[in-house]
C-alpha cells in the first residue's frame, strides 16, 4: 500500500464545497466539465476527468461527515475494562454509521491553552494534519469511541479528529489514472456501433457441453449465456448476463466459470464489491469443487482472496467452508486462522481466483496478475470507477468481461446527491445497457454475443412475482416456482386470502428518532410486527429460518433486534432492504416506518423493488396507507390487497384467535396483562400494544 498515493483534498477544491458544487464552482476547478454539464453524457475523451471530479465530490462529502465529529477540548478516559475512551458531544450523529472499528483512525491534537484550536479550517482538510498522536478506533458506541492509549498522555486535552484510510476512494483514483493511459480497454467500455450488423433472435443453440447443472438446458437464456460466454463473448464490449430476481443469475454464471475452468486453458477472475456476494459465489463453486469426481482432489481450483481487514471477524462473518478454501490458512488444531500473503507465483497456481474489487485493486498494486475472463458480479451495484478496479492492469491479451446483475436493484451507496445525480452513481453496467450496442427491439431480439436477458423466475410465487414484474420489469418475467413449493400462504391462518399472498396490515404508530442519529423507528409497528410473527410461529412447519424481517430504516431494525432476543426469536434475521440485496426468505415481514409525512425510501424504486422481491410465499407489509398511498407503487400494492381482502385496518383482524387451541392460550397469558375492566373479554390491540411497549422500554 506504500506505493498508493494518498489523493488527500486540495485545497483548489473549496470555494466548490462553499459553493455546494454548483456548476460554476466545478467549471472552475474542471474546465471540461461545461460541456458535461450541458449534455450529461460520458464518452471516449472525457470519461476520466469527469469520473474523478464526480468521485472526488463524493469523496469530499464523505471527508465532511469525519469532519462533523471532530471533538474540541476532551479528556481522555479510562473505564473499568482499563479500556481508554473518549464521549461524543451530545450533538454529535451518525458516529455509529459512519466510524469502522479497526479500520478508521482517531487522531489525537493536544490542545494549546493560547489557541481555541489547532485545527486547521475548514475541517473538511482536518485529515491531512501529520501532528498529533494516531490511534485505531476499536469499537464505538452511541455516546463514546474506545480505543489503545499511551497511560501517559492521559493527562493533557486534545483536539479530537477522525479519519478513514480511504483505500478504495484511493484505488479508484489510481484506476482512472491507468485507464486514462490504456486507449484499448477505454475502447472497450466504450465500444462503437456496426450499424450494418443485425440482431439476433433468442434461441435454443445446439448444446455441445456437458453441463454440471442439467436444469439450465431447458432454460433458453440461461443456456444461451453459458454457451456464447465458453465460446467466447463478443471482443468489441462487456458482456452482460441481466439477472432479475429468481431468475438463477448465479447459477448461470457459476457453470460458466467451471465449463471455463475445466477447458485447462483460462484463468479466472470472479469479483464483486461486497465480501457476501463473493462469499455467495465462492460456495457454489465449492459445491461443484466437492461434488464432481474431476475436481476433487485438487487443491488450486479456486481461491478465495480475503483482505487483511477481514482478518479479526474471519470466523464470525465468513462461512466455514469459504475460510477453508481462502487464504486464511489453518493450524493444525484448525481452531485458529494465520493470514498468509500471497505472492504473484502463489496466486497463479489457482484456476479461479474470487475477491472483492477493492482486494484486486490493492492486488494490482504489486502482483499485477493477468487473467483471460474477469467475472464481475452484482456490476449494478458499483460505481464505474469501482468496476474498473477488476480490469485495469489485470486483463490479459484477448481477456473476456462479463457482467452479470440487476440495474434495477440497488445501485451504489453515493454520500453525495449532486454527485449522484451527475452520473456517479450509474454504474458501467447500467450505462452499457442504454448504448445502441445492447438496445432490445421491439420483437425482444437483441445481439446474443454480447448480453443475455434471464426471464424465468424460479423463487417466489407468481402473486409475488406480478407486482414487481408489473412495476419494474414491464412484465417481462415468466414465474415458473412449482405452487406446491410456494403456496404454504394459502394454508396459513394469519392471510385471509392464501392465494394472493400478499398482506398489508395498516398500523399508525409515531415515526421517532434515535439519540445521536438520523435514523427513525416506530414502535408500534414493531409491535405489530412481532404480533404477526409470533402468530406465524404457530402454524405448521413455519421455522425462525424461513421468516426474514426487513425495514428502510436502521434505527427499526436495531428495535427488533432487542425485541427478539427478549423472545429469544434470535433465529430470525433481521436486516435493512441493503443487506436482503441478493438473499430470499419464505416469509418476509417489512416495517416501513414512516407515518403521516412522506418518506425517502419511496423516491428510490430500486430500494422498492429489492424490498418487494425477497418473498417466496408469503409478504406481509405493515404500515401508514395513506402516507404510502401518495406513492403510486404503494398505492398500487395496497389496491390490489384491498381487491383480495388482504387490506387490514380493524383491531379485530390482529386478534390471536387462528385456532382454538393458539386461542385459548393466548388468551390465558394476556388476561393476566390485561386491565381489571376487560373482564373475561379478549383483550383489546390496544392493551396488547400498550403491555407490550412497556416491555419494551423497561
Amino acid at each position: 500500500m506504500d506505493s498508493l498515493s494518498e489523493y488527500k483534498p486540495s485545497e483548489k477544491w473549496l470555494p466548490a464545497v462553499k459553493a455546494n458544487f454548483n456548476d460554476k464552482s466545478l467549471v472552475e476547478v474542471e474546465p471540461i466539465m461545461r460541456l458535461y454539464l450541458h449534455d450529461r453524457k460520458f464518452n471516449y475523451d472525457n470519461f476520466c476527468a469527469v469520473l474523478r471530479t464526480l468521485l472526488t465530490i463524493d469523496d469530499l462529502s464523505t471527508t465532511q461527515l469525519y469532519a462533523d465529529l471532530t471533538q474540541l477540548n476532551v479528556n481522555v478516559e479510562m473505564n473499568k475494562k482499563n479500556q481508554f475512551f473518549i464521549k461524543f458531544s451530545k450533538d454529535t450523529v451518525h458516529n455509529e454509521s459512519l466510524l469502522s472499528s479497526h479500520i478508521d483512525q482517531i487522531v489525537f491534537v493536544p490542545r494549546d491553552p493560547s489557541k481555541d484550536s489547532s485545527l486547521p479550517k475548514p475541517l473538511v482538510l482536518a485529515n491531512t494534519i501529520t501532528q498529533g498522536h494516531v490511534e485505531t478506533i476499536l469499537r464505538v458506541t452511541r455516546n463514546r469511541v474506545i480505543f489503545n492509549f499511551r497511560a501517559d498522555l492521559l493527562n493533557n486535552s486534545y483536539d479530537v479528529i477522525f479519519r478513514a484510510p480511504r483505500i478504495p476512494v484511493r484505488l479508484m483514483y489510481h484506476a482512472l489514472e491507468i485507464f486514462n493511459r490504456s486507449p484499448n480497454l477505454r475502447r472497450y467500455l466504450f465500444p462503437i456501433v456496426d450499424s450494418s450488423k443485425e440482431k439476433t433472435p433468442v434461441s435454443n443453440k445446439p448444446n455441445a457441453l456437458n453441463l454440471y447443472n442439467p436444469s439450465i438446458r431447458i432454460n433458453v437464456e440461461q443456456l444461451q449465456a453459458v454457451n456464447q460466454i465458453v465460446a467466447g463473448p463478443n471482443p468489441q464490449a462487456p458482456y452482460i448476463v441481466f439477472g432479475p430476481p429468481g431468475t438463477g443469475k448465479t447459477t448461470t454464471i457459476v457453470e460458466a466459470i467451471m465449463q471455463l475452468y475445466k477447458k485447462g486453458n483460462n484463468r479466472i477472475l470472479v469479483t464483486a464489491g461486497s465480501n457476501s456476494a463473493c462469499d455467495t459465489i465462492a460456495l457454489r463453486i465449492i459445491k461443484y469443487i466437492e461434488t464432481y469426481a474431476e475436481f476433487q482432489g485438487n487443491s488450486n481450483v479456486m481461491l478465495r482472496l480475503l483482505p487483511y481487514t477481514r482478518f479479526k471477524k474471519a470466523k464470525k462473518t465468513i462461512p466455514p467452508k469459504v475460510l477453508e478454501y481462502s487464504n486464511f490458512a489453518t493450524k493444525k488444531k484448525g481452531v485458529r486462522y494465520v493470514y498468509e500473503s500471497l505472492t504473484k507465483a502463489k496466486l497463479s497456481q489457482y484456476g479461479i481466483i474470487v475477491t472483492t474489487l477493492c482486494t484486486v485493486g490493492i492486488v494490482n498494486l504489486v502482483n499485477k496478475p493477468q487473467f483471460t475472463h474477469i467475472f464481475i458480479d452484482e456490476a449494478a451495484a458499483s460505481i464505474e470507477p469501482e468496476s474498473l478496479l477488476g480490469m485495469v492492469g489485470v486483463m490479459g491479451s484477448q481477456c473476456h468481461v462479463i457482467l452479470s446483475g440487476d440495474h434495477k436493484q440497488l445501485g451504489a451507496v453515493i454520500k453525495n446527491d449532486r454527485a449522484a445525480s451527475l452520473g456517479l452513481g450509474k454504474s458501467l453496467m447500467e450505462r452499457l445497457l442504454l448504448h445502441k450496442l445492447y438496445e432490445v427491439d421491439p420483437s425482444g431480439n437483441y445481439d446474443q454475443t454480447l448480453q443475455t436477458r434471464l426471464r424465468r423466475n424460479y423463487r417466489s410465487h407468481p402473486e409475488i412475482v406480478g407486482i414487481y414484474n408489473k412495476l419494474y420489469y414491464n412484465g417481462e418475467l415468466i414465474p415458473l416456482a412449482p405452487l406446491s413449493q410456494v403456496s404454504q400462504a394459502a394454508k396459513w391462518s394469519v392471510i385471509p386470502n392464501g392465494h394472493f399472498p400478499i398482506l398489508f396490515q395498516a398500523a399508525h404508530g409515531a415515526t421517532e428518532r434515535e439519540n445521536h442519529s438520523t435514523s427513525s423507528f416506530n414502535e408500534r409497528e414493531a409491535v405489530v410486527l412481532c404480533w404477526y410473527l409470533s402468530s406465524l410461529l404457530k402454524e405448521e412447519n413455519v421455522e425462525q429460518e424461513d421468516i426474514g424481517i426487513v425495514s428502510p430504516y436502521l434505527a427499526q431494525c436495531k428495535l427488533l433486534k432487542r425485541m427478539l432476543r427478549k423472545r429469544n426469536l434470535t433465529r430470525v434475521k433481521v436486516g435493512s432492504v441493503e443487506s436482503y440485496q441478493g438473499g430470499e426468505k419464505t416469509i418476509i415481514i417489512a416495517s416501513m416506518v414512516s407515518s403521516f409525512k412522506s418518506t425517502h425510501f419511496l423516491s428510490n424504486p430500486r430500494r422498492v423493488n429489492v424490498l418487494l422481491s425477497r418473498a417466496k410465499s408469503l409478504m406481509i407489509l405493515i404500515g401508514n396507507p395513506i402516507t404510502l398511498s401518495e406513492n403510486k407503487d404503494f398505492k398500487f400494492i395496497i389496491d390490489l390487497c384491498k381487491e383480495n381482502g388482504n387490506l387490514l385496518y380493524n383491531e379485530s383482524n390482529l386478534r390471536d384467535d387462528f385456532s382454538k387451541r393458539q386461542e385459548n392460550e393466548s388468551t390465558k397469558n394476556e388476561d393476566s396483562d390485561s386491565d381489571s375492566s376487560s373482564g373475561s373479554e379478549t383483550p383489546t390491540l390496544e392493551n396488547k400494544l400498550r403491555h407490550l411497549l412497556l416491555s419494551i422500554k423497561n
